[in-house]
């Protein structure tokens, strides 16, 4: 007869090794991501992360979560030696937080520059992928995203009142 802990390592290592397709949790329909910008994100809950270029980091949290992270300015040598280091002070990794560049320095590794974070911006999965692929080179930035110019009202302008709204004429 097995032990508990014996039955808990098995089930914890099937768990571990199996390969389940993880579902994005905005399930890629803007309808459903909340786009609101996040100040702080769990360090225990970050996979991996991925440097864009000298100014953006994407962060994979477990779960299917994507953050991208854009620095308050470019962070010199950062897409180029592709690591970095942070200290964290408590679980949480903030838009108040820096990150340090990890220069090779002979064998080993030295602090480089030192950048703030950005706020943490949910993306979906697609355009994770996307802004990666665009990184790589392998889509043309143009050709991916449409932009429309429009025209906003000024701030200092009231709205025409709607027809409805508006009193009969004398």
């Amino acid at each position: 007869m097995r032990s508990a802990i014996q039955w808990s390592l098995m089930i914890s290592s099937v768990a571990l090794g199996a390969s389940v397709p993880s579902l994005p949790l905005a399930a890629q329909d803007d309808d459903v991501l909340d786009r609101t910008p996040a100040d702080c994100v769990m360090v225990s809950r970050i996979r991996r992360t991925r440097i864009v270029d000298d100014k953006t980091i994407l962060f994979y949290m477990r779960g299917g979560r994507v953050y991208q992270n854009i620095l308050e300015r470019e962070c010199p040598r950062l897409e180029r030696e592709g690591r970095f280091m942070y200290e964290i002070r408590g679980y949480r990794l903030c838009d108040i937080d820096t990150i340090s560049v990890l220069d090779r320095i002979g064998a080993g590794f030295g602090r480089g520059f030192t950048c703030r974070l950005g706020e943490f911006h949910p993306i979906s999965t697609e355009e994770a992928e996307e802004i990666e692929r665009i990184a790589e080179g392998e889509v043309e930035q143009d050709d991916v995203i449409e932009i429309e110019e429009v025209e906003l009202p000024p701030e200092d302008v009231e709205e025409e009142p709607a027809e409805s709204d508006r009193e009969p004429a004398p």
